[in-house]
């Protein structure tokens, strides 16, 4: 049945349009992985890849239009960073992954929670890799109407996100009846940090201290 559904209603590739898979062969050659760590209050980053002209139709296929072939492309640079983090060293269990939460509004008008489905799909892909328990909670809440970001400087940007964020349980609510033991923020792109720095707060203050930051594309 698939293979007749794809000969009536073939796949095309996000970016260029073409017949083919979801990111053809040529727009992923130009989509550059990023092999290192950057740092944020401590706290490691680890992008998939560099933001440029091709991963930025699959964030917005994803984050704009709900596309499952997008979400799951960037799913899979998330796995990309999480596996270099776990190179050398076996998986330590169960891993909790807390996507960062796009505002109230932003999920209204969508219909749908982006930032949640993303991490939710990170979690069915390194469930088939980790031989512990992954999973995805939306420990992270917005508890105030925040502005738009895209108009805004770096400063205003902070001052912006500064106390937005609030957990929704605590780390002794998760650790018991799950043990975690690895967490890890999770978010499709990075440009000035300032909702990585709130959610990293917000999880200090609430008694967890975030392993690293799991991120699919990085500005430069």
């Amino acid at each position: 049945m698939h293979d007749i559904f794809e000969l009536l209603f073939p796949s095309h590739c996000l970016s260029c349009s073409k017949v083919g898979p979801a990111v053809c062969a040529s727009c992923n050659s130009k989509i550059i992985r990023h092999l290192s760590p950057r740092y944020l209050d401590e706290v490691p980053l680890w992008p998939g890849a560099f933001y440029g002209t091709e991963l930025a139709q699959v964030i917005l296929m994803a984050k704009e239009q709900n596309n499952t072939a997008a979400r799951n492309f960037l799913a899979g640079l998330l796995v990309e960073a999480f596996m270099r983090i776990n190179a050398n060293s076996t998986f330590a269990g169960p891993i909790l992954l807390v996507p960062i939460p796009s505002s109230k509004r932003a999920n209204r008008a969508r219909g749908y929670r982006h930032s949640y489905l993303l991490a939710k799909e990170l979690a069915n892909q390194l469930g088939r890799l980790a031989p512990h328990k992954v999973l995805a909670k939306d420990l992270l809440r917005t508890n105030r109407v925040v502005a738009d970001q895209s108009a805004l400087n770096r400063q205003e940007r902070l001052a912006n996100m500064n106390g937005a964020y609030s957990l929704v349980r605590t780390a002794r609510e998760l650790r018991q009846p799950f043990g975690i033991s690895q967490l890890y923020l999770v978010d499709d792109l990075v440009t000035s940090g300032s909702s990585l720095r709130e959610g990293i707060r917000a999880l200090k203050a609430g008694g967890f201290t975030p392993n690293g930051v799991l991120l699919a594309g990085v500005s430069t």
